[in-house]
């Protein structure tokens, strides 16, 4: 019904401009209209309707974790072969987290990682990655390993 409402609306606003205002009435505005109207009826009455899809969502590895977790492993990735990636994205990233798990320590509050205390705490590769601008990134198994020491700070 709402073809017939829509084509009967349009062909009246067509009149409307040609009585009232005096604009002259184009053959091809009428033609679009009536073309308009005939598609939006067969349309309403050929389409079959849209039912909803009540199946739930796929389970696995779509979830948000798996999906940053393969972002973070490119990330990597492209850090290994890149120092300027690794020196501007990567380590500033390592050096808040080292920061953040010294400084849950008591008595370690107000330590930077220029201080020997957070070498120490964090071991001399630990600490040479975060601190020395020369350091590069390291092969993913050692990697790991210095990772899993920054965990048990």
């Amino acid at each position: 019904m709402t073809w017939l409402v829509t084509g009967v609306t349009a062909a009246l606003a067509l009149i409307v401009q040609y009585v009232i205002i005096g604009v002259p009435l184009m053959p091809w505005a009428l033609l679009i209209t009536v073309v308009v109207a005939a598609l939006a009826f067969l349309g309403t009455r050929l389409l079959p309707p849209v039912d909803p899809s009540w199946q739930p969502l796929p389970a696995g590895g779509s979830a948000p974790i798996a999906t940053h977790a393969s972002s973070l492993g490119a990330r990597l990735a492209d850090a290994e072969s890149d120092q300027h990636r690794f020196a501007n994205r990567v380590r500033p990233r390592l050096r808040t987290l080292a920061l953040g798990r010294i400084r849950r320590h008591p008595g370690y509050e107000d330590v930077d990682l220029a201080d020997p205390r957070a070498r120490e705490l964090l071991g001399n590769d630990l600490h040479r990655l975060l601190t020395d601008p020369a350091a590069t990134l390291p092969n993913p198994v050692r990697f790991a390993e210095l990772l899993t020491r920054l965990e048990e700070l």
